[in-house]
């Protein structure tokens, strides 16, 4: 069984989400860097998750980096103030 659908459609707030989770930031982090509730950021994440047919959050990461869903980062984001 293949894990991972190839071509999934993400929103471009799913996007903007999953490209701060590969940074490693929290859910919580995350949510204090856009203004938003941590249950959206999770829901967002669950989403992309599905979309991806990925196991977990680690695997879904890998699995956007793999295919260039979201392009890899050189520089840590700014921190959170």
């Amino acid at each position: 069984m293949v894990l991972g659908s190839t071509n999934p459609s993400l929103t471009s707030r799913e996007r903007e989400i999953v490209s701060l989770v590969t940074y490693g930031l929290s859910a919580k982090e995350v949510a204090i860097r856009l203004s938003i509730a941590p249950c959206t950021v999770e829901r967002h994440i669950e989403n992309v998750r599905l979309k991806t047919r990925t196991r977990n959050r680690a695997h879904m990461v890998a699995f956007l980096l793999f295919n260039g869903l979201v392009a890899e980062h050189n520089p840590a984001p700014p921190t959170i103030q």
